[in-house]
């Protein structure tokens, strides 16, 4: 019973060593609407039209140079397709396309920029000219696999527009083989088709479960992120104004409760805090320095390299993004080795019986020597610049008030750093608690005491090495 309460206790922390992209959370906020076309040949193709957020919209406005006017001629158009649009050809547009099992290529074709009130709109044309023979299993989603962009399908955000004698009916199904950071699962549009007129026909029967209650806690994340998001920006406008009325202070306020709720989800920071306490002895006073420490260097990268874009180089947020990318692999490889050098000290220390030895919990690292660790493994970790961060600051330029927009991300900072101190607490704790649970029974102690130690410094490694795989990769 013992054991299984220690081995409960350590997995508890387990669910966030397991990402698979580099980045977690989003910052980007999207409402999906789609149009099927559909005439007697089959299905011609799919318009799409993606509504951005209003702090989005405002932040590439001004990174562009445009304003409404300037968007609707054709050199504002060029400079949104050839700026923006078009990079996303590399993830096909956000766009799952199948037909009878096989995934269809997505290409796209009348592209037009615009503004609704003040939300940024794409639309744009996904052509298919699929008969209706081959409309079997068909099924279409719009995501992000990245989650840097929260793609949500609008109220009655599918349509149809149909022409001649042929009948169609759909369903929205969760695509559970496309699901990604472990519990978001994009719904996707299932078809059927029929080209007898005045059938009915049926989409075939298909997983309709319901969410897990992590996937509904964390769809709650998501709606919190995206309301103070709304909030934010109506809050800087006002600002804009009046930088020193009321709206200052509900900005800041807003700004930390984003924090909290924005390291909520899944990240690498949380999990490097979770290896690090599980493997290692800490305090709650080192957990918080760990977590406050990774989040003002997460920020900090973010306010250099959008200083050095706009500034320096007059890149803005395409020079930004380029940064960004270029920063990432040597931040994961250095996290990684890292990690490789605790594995390795850690083997070391138990080939010469440290780690088994009656007092290898008292033989602790030395208190100074055990900061600068922890703060080395901080700067790593927080080293790849915040894409919300670069966000945020694009919005607050793009309104002249940039000072206010720096408060505001010293403010986010203690927000996520105070999230991802109670994940460290939390380690912090179930290592001591597992290895008190165990004190009676030396053996099992130290047996314990050692596999922490040697899986919380595998963790980093392998953590560092699947982000640095997959940086190189996309």
């Amino acid at each position: 019973m013992r054991t299984i309460i220690i081995l409960l206790l350590a997995s508890l922390c387990c669910p966030a060593l397991a990402p698979d992209r580099a980045e977690a959370h989003p910052h980007v906020y999207v409402d999906v609407s789609l149009t099927f076309r559909l005439d007697d040949a089959g299905l011609s193709g799919v318009h799409q039209s993606w509504l951005f957020d209003e702090m989005f919209t405002r932040a590439i406005l001004s990174d562009l140079g445009l304003d409404a006017a300037s968007l609707a001629t054709p050199q504002g158009q060029a400079a949104v397709r050839d700026g923006a649009f078009q990079y996303l050809s590399n993830y096909h547009y956000f766009t799952l396309v199948e037909a009878g099992g096989e995934r269809l290529p997505v290409r796209v074709e009348h592209f037009r920029a615009g503004l609704k009130g003040n939300r940024f709109v794409y639309d744009f044309d996904v052509p298919l000219d699929l008969p209706v023979d081959r409309l079997a299993d068909f099924r279409m989603a719009v995501f992000d696999r990245d989650y840097y962009t929260d793609m949500i399908y609008a109220e009655n955000g599918v349509r149809f527009d149909v022409q001649g004698g042929i009948a169609v009916s759909h369903a929205m199904r969760p695509a559970r083989d496309q699901t990604y950071w472990r519990y978001i699962v994009p719904d996707a549009v299932h078809l059927s088709v029929s080209a007898i007129p005045g059938a009915s026909p049926a989409v075939a029967e298909g997983e309709t479960d319901e969410p897990g209650l992590l996937a509904r806690f964390m769809g709650l994340v998501r709606s919190a992120q995206k309301a103070l998001t709304a909030r934010l920006d109506a809050f800087g406008v006002q600002l804009a104004d009046d930088p020193w009325g009321p709206a200052l202070w509900m900005f800041l306020g807003l700004s930390f409760v984003y924090g909290v709720v924005h390291a909520v989800g899944p990240g690498h920071g949380k999990a490097v805090v979770c290896s690090w306490f599980l493997s290692r002895p800490g305090s709650l006073m080192t957990g918080a320095l760990m977590g406050n420490a990774i989040t003002f260097v997460h920020m900090g990268s973010a306010v250099l390299a959008v200083g050095a874009a706009y500034l320096v180089f007059s890149t803005g947020m395409g020079g930004f993004a380029a940064a960004s990318r270029a920063i990432q692999p040597a931040g994961y490889g250095l996290l990684a080795l890292m990690g490789l050098f605790l594995l390795v000290k850690a083997v070391f220390d138990l080939r010469r019986g440290g780690l088994l030895a009656a007092d290898a919990c008292a033989r602790a690292e030395p208190e100074g020597e055990n900061l600068r660790s922890i703060l080395a493994v901080s700067f790593v970790t927080g080293l790849i610049p915040c894409p919300g961060a670069a966000v945020i600051l694009a919005f607050a330029i793009g309104l002249n008030i940039l000072w206010t927009g720096l408060a505001a991300l010293v403010v986010m900072a203690l927000g996520m750093g105070l999230t991802t101190t109670l994940f460290a607490w939390f380690a912090v704790s179930a290592r001591k608690a597992a290895l008190t649970l165990s004190g009676r029974n030396r053996r099992l102690f130290n047996v314990l005491h050692a596999g922490l130690s040697l899986c919380g410094a595998a963790a980093i490694c392998l953590l560092g090495t699947v982000l640095l795989v997959g940086s190189l990769t996309v």
